[in-house]
């Protein structure tokens, strides 16, 4: 999972280093500008926690915005279940 995040250009490390981030780690962990994450919010593809008129994002914001651009699956590592693939 990690190697395919780097692959579509996502800083990992900033990723795992801890779970509130705010916009500029953000725009870090995506490298994008503040005007593509403004539009990531337009789109519903993440949404920001505001605190003291601040946006702060958690990890599992981020992923949902990664999911919904590069929806990745995750094969089942029960090989016994048939219908485990069909619920990736």
């Amino acid at each position: 999972m990690e190697e395919t995040l780097k692959t579509i250009g996502i800083d990992v490390d900033l990723l795992n280093s801890k779970t509130v981030f705010n916009r500029e780690e953000t725009e870090q962990i995506f490298g994008c500008t503040h005007q593509t994450l403004k539009s990531f919010e337009k789109r519903d593809w993440i949404k920001p926690n505001r605190f003291k008129n601040k946006h702060y994002y958690t990890i599992n914001s981020i992923m949902e915005c990664i999911n919904v651009q590069v929806p990745i699956k995750v094969k089942s590592t029960n090989q016994n279940n048939e219908w485990a693939d069909m619920w990736v």
